[in-house]
């Protein structure tokens, strides 16, 4: 599945996938850089930054992790779904 962010640094959450984690809106969502690729879980991890899932599934992207990972808006992400560790990876689309 693909992601886009919006200008406003912003990520849509599908609502499949916001039932499968159990995330509600106001929920923490941890967010973390591994390799490039972000890393979205509503566990705390280490070294993370945190946002609130909006009530229409969106999520704010925190700057420095823009930055970090030199994303621009309107880029796409693959979006990978792990149940198993209960995460979110976003990675760049080619």
């Amino acid at each position: 599945m693909q992601i886009t962010l919006t200008k406003l640094g912003q990520v849509y959450l599908p609502n499949y996938i916001r039932k499968e984690l159990n995330l509600e809106p106001g929920d923490n969502i941890y967010i973390f850089v591994d390799n490039k690729a972000i890393i979205l879980a509503k566990e705390a991890c280490e070294k993370e930054n945190q946002c609130i899932l909006s009530n229409r599934g969106t999520l704010h992207i925190p700057v420095e992790i823009r930055r970090i990972c030199k994303i621009t808006s309107a880029m796409k992400f693959n979006a990978i779904l792990n149940i198993e560790d209960r995460i979110i990876v976003l990675s760049k689309s080619d």
